[in-house]
């Protein structure tokens, strides 16, 4: 009930309109009632009173009454329509904008798949409910009490023998909850893990036909949809073991009221058009027994959407900016990591790293794959926050940092170049979408993107496809860096930005930039030496930890870690003989 009574909160900025809604189709009910009383009179009055005069006034009344039901059918349905779609876009956009909050740590936790999957599906069944689960219920709740009423006033006999059966229904209805609704769950995590299977196939897929797995993943989103068809059908055998059971429960209200007002009609004490109008109302209070099946089986719905999009509502930003946080009053690029440590959970990535970077400097990082390159400049902007030490930027601690400002200082060229399906032109202003055309074209000469812009045949407004399909890696990140350049950033981030970049285009990139980048403070994670050798500190790391560190010349003559990556990569241009490889 707690997350059905969330749900309903969804509605309280609409409530005016629910109400009425509510209220209209209340009035529709009661045109319901009336019916059997007019059916009684034409009974009793006409019929056996031989008073025909009533015939057309009541006839009129009937079609009244039907009208009446249309109209107000109609403006409810309209109202609550409304209301849900209200409500679906404002829940629609809450979560997306929640989504936008939270830290990488919870994108390295939850699959994109399973996160669509919650905000297509799941907020579907929410919105259906809203649309046409709380009338569905209202109305056979009031149904069943108005009905009550209307037949304890007719006959009190017809009504207490047909609530015989209300204990043993109602049973019934409680086991079905319970065994269906684990069941429910089951099918929408089921739903998310197929949803999964399916983007992350679509999304590789240029790499499942370059390794020929096509069949190996089909076999896979076979298992996993037969999984889910398997648990769609035992919940179809949970509901033909017991539906079946609570509709026949409901029908027999049909003969017991019939015996029992035949019964007081044969006596004297019911009168021809009483037991006629009762009649009336036995589906009216029968139908919410029958329906009680479908709406446990909504609720049910309802619920198990519910939970799990609240959860990731629920789930609050692990990374916050602090109340009294600040930003200095000039950002200079000033960074200093005193003692940093950091791991994913249990698994440590970086153990007491300390390092200054002054303004205008560029700091180089290099190590084996998995040493915590990447990581280390990802703290910078605090995207992760580190479990000991401290990361100053202006001598303002990142956790004291207003986040925004902080992070538009810094321009990041990630290691997995990821483009927008726009057009180039709007790829590179997207962290400045006020930028004009000449400042797009500057930054796409610093990069070099401009030279193959150039020759599309939409130049800057071709559109790339998803993720940037339709060009090249090095294409990618050129576009990738003219992004972070048009920002103006006073700390630039190029994590293995030119590894897919010939060296000759890379050394043209390298001089373009170092006139951009002479105010700046400058991180370059790469394993060429060529990337490197002028940058004014290297880090080499090893198991987490700084293992040298020093300029190019430096770090050559102290013959360690370093020299033997700039021997390695120079063996292999020349290679072992001395001779240039063919």
């Amino acid at each position: 009930m707690q997350i059905i009574k969330r749900v309903l909160k969804l509605t309280l900025p609409y409530r005016n309109r629910v109400l009425l809604a509510l209220f209209l189709h209340a009035l529709v009910i009661v045109t319901r009632l009336i019916g059997p009383m007019v059916t009684r009179s034409m009974v009793n009055d006409v019929i056996v009173g031989g008073n025909y005069d009533l015939i057309v006034r009541l006839c009129i009344l009937i079609v009244a009454l039907a009208l009446a039901r249309a109209g107000f059918g109609y403006m409810r349905v309209l109202i609550m329509e409304r209301v849900s779609q209200s409500v679906a876009y404002d829940l629609r956009t809450g979560l997306y904008n929640h989504l936008q909050g939270m830290p990488y740590e919870f994108y390295d936790k939850n699959r994109v798949g399973e996160i669509m999957s919650r905000m297509t599906g799941d907020l579907e069944g929410l919105r259906d409910f809203l649309g046409n689960g709380i009338i569905t219920t209202w109305d056979n709740f009031i149904s069943f009490i108005g009905a009550l009423i209307f037949m304890m006033f007719m006959s009190w006999q017809a009504t207490v023998a047909i609530l015989a059966i209300l204990p043993v229904l109602s049973w019934t209805a409680f086991r079905f909850n319970s065994k269906i609704r684990p069941l429910f769950r089951q099918i929408r995590e089921q739903d998310a893990v197929l949803n999964t299977r399916t983007q992350e196939n679509i999304a590789g897929i240029h790499v499942v036909k370059a390794f020929v797995r096509e069949e190996y993943e089909e076999e896979l989103f076979r298992n996993d949809n037969q999984e889910l068809m398997r648990k769609h059908l035992k919940a179809t055998y949970i509901w033909s073991d017991y539906v079946p059971m609570m509709q026949v429960m409901g029908e027999l209200g049909t003969p017991i009221v019939l015996l029992v007002g035949s019964y007081l009609t044969a006596r004297g004490m019911m009168d021809l058009g009483t037991l006629v109008g009762v009649t009336g109302y036995i589906w009216m209070l029968t139908n919410p027994m029958r329906m009680l099946s479908n709406i446990i089986n909504m609720l049910t719905r309802t619920v198990t959407s519910g939970e799990k999009l609240f959860y990731y509502m629920d789930l609050g930003p692990s990374i916050r900016e602090d109340t009294d946080a600040r930003s200095p009053s000039e950002f200079k690029g000033h960074v200093v990591f005193d003692n940093v440590s950091f791991a994913y959970g249990s698994n440590r990535v970086l153990k007491d790293i300390s390092f200054e970077a002054k303004p205008g400097e560029t700091i180089a990082v290099m190590g084996a794959t998995g040493t915590g390159k990447s990581t280390l400049v990802t703290l910078l902007g605090r995207y992760y926050d580190i479990q000991k030490g401290r990361i100053l930027i202006d001598g303002v601690d990142v956790r004291k940092h207003k986040l925004k400002p902080l992070r538009r200082e810094i321009g990041y060229v990630p290691q997995e170049t990821f483009l927008f399906s726009d057009s180039l032109e709007e790829n590179i202003r997207f962290g400045r979408p006020d930028a004009g055309m000449d400042r797009v074209r500057q930054a796409a000469e610093v990069a070099r993107a401009d030279e193959f812009i150039e020759h599309m045949p939409q130049g800057y407004d071709t559109v790339v496809g998803e993720r940037g399909v339709g060009l090249s890696g090095g294409q990618r990140q050129r576009t990738a860096i003219a992004r972070a350049v048009l920002i103006d950033p006073k700390i630039l981030v190029l994590d293995d930005s030119t590894s897919a970049v010939d060296m000759e285009t890379e050394h043209e990139i390298q001089q373009r930039l170092n006139e951009v980048l002479k105010n700046r403070t400058t991180f370059v994670i790469a394993h060429r030496i060529s990337s490197v050798k002028s940058a004014d500190q290297i880090l080499v790391l090893k198991d987490g930890e700084i293992a040298e560190r020093g300029n190019h010349a430096q770090l050559m003559a102290l013959g360690g870690i370093y020299h033997g990556m700039v021997m390695d990569q120079m063996t292999s241009a020349v290679g072992p003989g001395g001779g240039t490889d063919g």
